[in-house]
């Protein structure tokens, strides 16, 4: 593994330039999404023809990346590294190939050429994944988890000022972080505002990692039950960005690997949020 710190996110353009020791990985399912749309558009896989059926195509292999992709939900890092290097990365460069080949025969400005496009300019990016194991094929998890606040916007409408949005941010990410590891967010939060004005060398980074929300020093009481905990983790709202489930091939959807909030593929290698 080298030190890069590693993200998955969408195709939002400042992910792409967050420094030279961060390393980018692009969601899968963004890409897939837009040859799903496509099928669906068309009326579905019984009636997908002519530029539909290739889009079918490509939701099909991009599927089965997933599905060998979600095999590897239990290992750790540099073994699921190189079982992604055997396995997986073979149907990525096929896939890539397919989509140059097929790029060239798409009309211009309609779905399948949009949706070729897209993948086209972010695959780089998506073959990041084989790099290291730790990132996700996806960033669900973090979608789920940021949707509270896209929900509490349509309420409050704005945020009056810069600092008060970066506020805001900070604290749905330090309450999202807690009850990721089993923490009682509100209890939490109370524990670092007690003790965080009395601590000396805040900027130290020895310091700050005693405070984060997976260290052994936070409090038994700030703790949840296992039971609560497991709850709190599930991220039970219906994520912004997710699977079509009426063009999700069953038999890829039943594999208990894929895109389930309780996974540990999702929960400790997806975009942090801390």
């Amino acid at each position: 593994m080298d030190n890069y710190s590693r993200v998955t996110t969408d195709g939002y353009g400042p992910y792409f330039k967050l420094g030279p020791h961060i390393g980018n990985t692009a969601c899968l399912v963004h890409v897939r999404r837009k040859f799903a749309e496509a099928v669906k558009a068309a009326g579905g896989d019984g009636k997908a023809a002519g530029a539909a059926s290739a889009a079918l195509e490509a939701r099909r292999m991009i599927d089965a990346m997933f599905s060998i992709d979600g095999q590897f939900g239990r290992m750790a890092p540099e073994e699921r590294k190189a079982a992604r290097l055997e396995s997986l990365k073979p149907r990525m460069e096929a896939f890539e190939a397919w989509a140059c080949a097929q790029a060239a025969l798409a009309v211009p400005r309609m779905a399948l050429h949009n949706a070729l496009s897209y993948a086209l300019k972010y695959w780089p990016y998506v073959m990041n994944v084989l790099k290291d194991g730790r990132p996700g094929l996806s960033n669900n998890i973090a979608e789920r988890a940021i949707r509270p606040f896209a929900i509490g916007r349509k309420n409050y409408l704005f945020s009056d000022t810069p600092d008060g949005a970066r506020a805001s941010a900070a604290v749905y990410s330090i309450v999202t972080t807690a009850k990721m590891n089993g923490l009682n967010p509100r209890l939490y939060l109370e524990w670092l505002l007690e003790t965080m004005p009395s601590t000396e060398n805040l900027g130290d980074s020895g310091v700050l990692d005693r405070l984060m929300p997976w260290s052994e020093h936070v409090p038994d009481a700030c703790r949840l039950s296992p039971k609560a905990a497991a709850k709190a983790a599930e991220m039970a709202d219906e994520p912004i960005v997710d699977i079509d489930l009426d063009s999700w091939d069953s038999e890829n959807y039943k594999n208990p690997g894929l895109f389930q909030p309780g996974s540990r593929g999702l929960q400790e290698f997806s975009t942090p949020f801390f």
